[in-house]
């Protein structure tokens, strides 16, 4: 009887290895299937899970994205869209000189610390020529929403009483604090006023733009 049973348990123990083995590669496979792969095509132009890493790796949209916090490629994603689509749209049309590339890489480099940055273009497999066609694409967006929303608006003393009175002082009481008189205030509020307007009418722009295009998604 204890001959069955030992001869029992080991093809039981042994199936049960084997599962985990088979479970591992099989694995393994899938996670380097995924490692890199398709997460967007617009109009065409294919963004990769790769392109998603490298971008938020070196902090090329640190200062838009600081106040956020968990898994930031979603919101990556949807600049990298945004910047495909106004680039197809007048990119021609924007030159970007060498020492702007050179500006934006230092201050890489000055984040990052020369050794780290380094390491970092290894594990992609990069040099800096790959990652500047990353900024180019950067400040080439930059560039065309400066130029196209980059013009003063005129804002109303209607409008600045309006966002004193229904934003400004409401949030002051809100933190237990006096407001200042409106009349202290009219430069900060009129360029805030000028800020919203501005965001408002690019994010109205780059929605047309978006129901124009051919977008796929698969992140």
């Amino acid at each position: 009887m204890l001959r069955m049973r030992r001869l029992i348990i080991f093809p039981r123990a042994f199936f049960f290895q084997l599962i985990k083995v088979i479970f591992f590669l099989f694995t393994a496979y899938c996670f380097s299937e995924t490692v890199d792969r398709i997460v967007a095509v617009v109009n065409e132009q294919v963004i990769t899970l790769t392109d998603l890493r490298i971008v938020e790796s070196f902090g090329l949209y640190d200062e838009e994205f600081k106040e956020k916090s968990g898994d930031l490629h979603p919101m990556i994603l949807e600049r990298l869209i945004d910047q495909k689509l106004v680039i197809a749209l007048a990119g021609e049309e924007t030159f970007v000189e060498n020492e702007e590339l050179d500006s934006f890489q230092g201050k890489i480099i000055e984040k990052l610390g020369n050794d780290q940055a380094r390491r970092k273009l290894d594990e992609f497999g990069l040099d800096w020529q790959d990652l500047r066609d990353y900024i180019l694409e950067k400040i080439i967006y930059q560039k065309i929403i400066s130029r196209k929303f980059g013009q003063r608006n005129i804002i109303s003393l209607k409008e600045i009483e309006d966002y004193y009175q229904k934003s400004y002082v409401p949030s002051q009481r809100e933190k237990g604090l006096e407001p200042k008189p409106m009349m202290e205030l009219l430069d900060e509020i009129e360029s805030r006023i000028i800020q919203e307007k501005i965001k408002t009418q690019i994010s109205d722009w780059l929605k047309n733009l978006r129901k124009k295009a051919d977008i796929q998604k698969f992140l």
